[in-house]
């Protein structure tokens, strides 16, 4: 009996290795059908022959519709993430406009071949051999964090110059007690600030960052990336769209661009994906006209995006991300690559100051991201011009901090605000201000790039030191006593105070006995920390 039983079991293990056999085998199969057969769908089916073609609902030259056979259209579906009909080109080629050019227009650069790049020429079931190991690194409290974002709009252009500033600084920002840093957009990017990616896995001055990064790491600073996956731009000429439509590194055709992703001005009645082509599913986030937007939706490319942000993480060597735009793509992707890829720290940017689109889209993560307080930074630029607090007590269009502080990322101005929006916070000495208040209440504060360099650097020194003897984080509780028409003044976790404004105030105005000693301060603001019994004899 037991042998039997044995017989038995041994059996199934040898059904369950067949069956487990010929599923690899079909994915093999697809994975070639697609490679081989779909560049000669995409060049067309025609009654006449020829290569060129634009796109084309499954229809010839003639009007006869073609079937494409069986496994062809099962491999297509699936890479496309089953949605929608096989695609076949056919119909008349494409008339190129006059003084057209085929060459690309993106700056060329030598193509380096990486370990993560083959795997995405090997099977999918194979790719598990290629994924790199994630970097080990601990950040024991991540509400404690206090961030700088370590570039602004011009230094992005040079970055050899970039990386080499940002090493050498590292240490100072270490000893500052700043444990992150904000990189820029790494990849090979039509633009040279980066936020045009094309070939993800193209990183120019690879080695100065991998420098910078090194350095980090030596300081215990967590580095950020800012990874740009709303959308991409294409170095090669498509065949099937007659335009930008042909990414390479990792390699996708027009099925990878949303159906409805529209051109800017003046060829906005253009979209980037034809109507008639094997475009991708419907946008689920806001249109970004400069470039073609990715589908999210289809499963080849989630699975591309997270091979990258690993890659990021393994082999260059970053700790978190910064996802820019979120806006354009729904945030329930945003929690699938964060949850795949793990990082230490996320902060999406959507660009509102509406409550409860700034919620829905935290919910929509999952919780696993931050997002950037740009209500906080516009009413707190607003009041210290006008010396009016009175701005930060909007709950609804104002500092996220009064509504969910653990996911706000607070900042007075950015590569944006400072660079092509022309929207500075104000001047050296109402940017002090400012930081005043950042540093000293909850969420998680971003120092700008030009603020760290510039005169407020001490400042900034000083009021991080006080944030972090009175033990202040991004939950710490909050309680404003006065906020109106020339001061603000408030206590943060009964262990700091801080006013901002053109008016006197003291926390020690009415009490007995002195209970605050006065950190840090400048014109128009002063921060006091609680004095301790222990530090009571001494004090005058």
């Amino acid at each position: 009996k037991k042998m039997a039983r044995g017989n038995v079991r041994l059996k199934s293990c040898w059904m369950h290795v067949l069956v487990l056999a010929q599923l690899l085998f079909i994915q093999a199969v697809c994975d070639t059908a697609f490679d081989c057969l779909y560049p000669q769908l995409r060049a067309g089916i025609t009654k006449g022959g020829g290569t060129e073609c634009t796109c084309s609902a499954n229809v010839t030259q003639d009007g006869m519709a073609v079937e494409p056979n069986r496994l062809e259209a099962q491999c297509i579906s699936r890479l496309r993430g089953g949605a929608g009909s096989a695609f076949v080109a056919g119909a008349a080629p494409r008339v190129k406009k006059e003084g057209a050019t085929t060459t690309n227009p993106v700056k060329s650069r030598q193509a380096v071949v990486t370990f993560q790049e083959q795997a995405t020429k090997v099977p999918s079931f194979l790719r598990w051999l290629f994924k790199p190991a994630k970097k080990q690194k601990f950040m024991p409290n991540p509400s404690a964090g206090v961030m700088v974002q370590g570039f602004d709009w011009e230094s992005m252009s040079d970055r050899p110059r970039l990386y080499s500033e940002l090493e050498k600084e590292l240490p100072a920002l270490a000893s500052a007690g700043i444990n992150v840093v904000w990189f820029p957009p790494p990849s090979s990017s039509a633009d040279p600030q980066g936020y045009l990616p094309g070939k993800w896995y193209e990183i120019p001055h690879k080695a100065a960052l991998q420098r910078a990064i090194k350095k980090a790491d030596s300081e215990g600073v967590v580095t950020m990336v800012d990874v740009v996956l709303n959308h991409r731009t294409a170095s090669r000429l498509s065949a099937t769209t007659n335009d930008w439509t042909s990414f390479e590194n990792p390699d996708w055709e027009e099925w990878a661009i949303v159906k409805d992703d529209w051109k800017c001005e003046p060829f906005d009645k253009e979209k980037f994906c034809l109507d008639n082509c094997t475009c991708g599913a419907v946008d689920t986030g806001e249109n970004a006209c400069f470039a073609p937007d990715i589908d999210h939706s289809n499963p080849r490319i989630q699975a591309d995006v997270i091979a990258w942000l690993e890659w990021l993480r393994a082999d260059i060597g970053f700790d978190a991300f910064r996802f820019d735009n979120t806006k354009g793509y729904a945030a329930s992707y945003t929690a699938l690559y964060i949850e795949a890829s793990k990082p230490l720290l996320s902060v999406g940017e959507y660009f509102d100051t509406n409550k409860d689109l700034l919620t829905s889209w935290v919910r929509g993560s999952r919780g696993n991201s931050r997002t950037f307080d740009f209500g906080m930074r516009y009413k707190l630029k607003d009041s210290v011009q006008q010396d009016d607090y009175s701005h930060l007590m909007d709950k609804f269009f104002g500092p996220m901090i009064w509504y969910d502080k653990e996911h706000s990322v607070t900042f007075l101005d950015n590569h944006d605000t400072a660079g092509d929006l022309n929207d500075r916070f104000g001047t050296a000495e109402q940017i002090a201000m400012g930081y005043a208040f950042l540093l000293t209440h909850p969420g998680l504060p971003c120092i700008f790039w030009q603020d760290w360099l510039g005169p407020n650097q001490e400042v900034i020194r000083k009021l991080v030191e006080a944030r972090s003897e009175a033990g202040v984080t991004a939950s710490s509780v909050w309680k404003v006593v006065t906020a109106g028409k020339g001061l603000y003044a408030a206590f943060v976790d009964d262990s700091l105070a801080v006013k901002v404004g053109s008016g006197d105030w003291s926390p020690n105005q009415g009490l007995a006995k002195r209970g605050w000693e006065r950190s840090v301060s400048g014109p128009g603001w002063a921060v006091w920390l609680r004095i301790r019994e222990e530090d009571e004899v001494g004090i005058a």
